[in-house]
């Protein structure tokens, strides 16, 4: 059997028809690429399942720990965040911004939010829905002073 002997001349010769095959490979590699993800639909919304049965708007009655009862319109409406999000408006019917919160199966949950204006105020919530109704409970701080309210809100 007759031996091959490799000489530097063939090894050079070699590796350079290597490399200029491997540009064209990662070239078509690249191109591939492309045209997969060029394929790829973006699923746009996100939003949990859970939040298209919250979104809405709701008649909320509101007992504060006096007794007193407020009544007043919120907003539900999914967040820009995707997933379980939620953004109510006119919550507590005082606030000028959206409250956020999350919505899990039927458990609502309102985490610890600030907001300031000459005061800072604190809320904090959680809540269940069932069906078109909407219970959720809710602390408000400000000034050292902490308030507590429980809603009933019904679905309109």
């Amino acid at each position: 059997m007759k031996k091959n002997t490799i000489t530097l001349k063939h090894l050079v010769t070699k590796f350079t028809l290597v490399e200029s095959r491997s540009s064209f490979i990662i070239g078509i590699l690249f191109f591939a690429a492309v045209l997969i993800l060029s394929g790829c639909k973006d699923d746009g919304d996100n939003t949990s399942p859970d939040v298209a049965k919250l979104i809405g708007t709701y008649a909320v009655e509101e007992t504060d720990m006096y007794a007193s009862v407020d009544n007043y319109t919120i907003t539900i409406s999914k967040s820009q965040a995707g997933g379980a999000n939620i953004e109510i408006s006119n919550f507590g019917d005082l606030l000028f911004v959206p409250i956020k919160g999350t919505i899990v199966g039927n458990k609502l949950t309102i985490p610890s939010q600030s907001f300031t204006a000459s005061t800072t105020i604190e809320i904090s919530g959680d809540g269940t829905l069932s069906g078109n109704n909407l219970h959720f409970d809710y602390t408000m701080e400000s000034g050292g002073d902490l308030f507590e309210y429980s809603c009933e809100a019904v679905k309109q």
